[in-house]
């Protein structure tokens, strides 16, 4: 039969031995989560360049046709077939940036919205609802559904109202002004 003091030395080494084992189990653990960090890391990098890399795939034919409409323009002094030439490369760089997921988009006739536009400024009208888009200054992109340029715009608003609300101002001052008047004469 075993003594009390050899009993708690045989569980005093059998838990030092348990702590041994999950001290060991929690650093490998740590070592094994490090590591992935890391791949994912190296994985997210690799894949950002390769992003790009198909990004340019597609931007470079249009940047080579960029450089023969401008070598074909010192060459040729007509700038009818240069203007053409343009416009087939904004063509061809509009496909390839739809291509990625850039989607442009406008809002003329619409209801102003500042997730969408930056409204420059307003214009007065007669004949049309207010906070309308009524002029595109440039265009708007996005992605998916992120904004990543408003568009610029224009937007209305009615001409009555101003004035409106302008005699409304003048009727309230005068309101001010008469009753600062008739306090002053019942004070005196």
């Amino acid at each position: 039969m075993k003594g009390p003091v050899t009993v708690l030395k045989e569980k005093v080494q059998l838990l030092e031995s348990e702590i041994k084992e999950l001290k060991d189990k929690y650093l490998r653990a740590l070592a094994e989560l490090d590591n992935y960090r890391k791949r994912m890391e190296k994985e997210f990098n690799d894949y950002k360049q390769f992003s790009k890399v198909d990004f340019f795939m597609k931007i470079i034919p249009v940047l080579d046709n960029f450089d023969r409409a401008l070598s074909g323009a010192e060459l040729n002094g007509n700038f009818e077939p240069f203007y053409k030439g343009m416009e087939i490369i904004q063509r061809q760089l509009r496909e390839a940036l739809k291509s990625m997921g850039l989607e442009e988009y406008s809002g003329l006739g619409e209801p102003f919205d500042p997730y969408l536009h930056e409204a420059l400024g307003v214009i007065i009208v007669d004949d049309r609802p207010e906070n309308i888009v009524v002029e595109e200054v440039s265009k708007g992109y996005k992605v998916g559904d992120r904004v990543i340029k408003p568009a610029k715009v224009l937007v209305s608003k009615r001409k009555e109202n101003e004035l409106k609300q302008e005699s409304k101002e003048e009727e309230k001052k005068e309101k001010i002004e008469g009753g600062e008047e008739n306090g002053e004469n019942n004070r005196n």
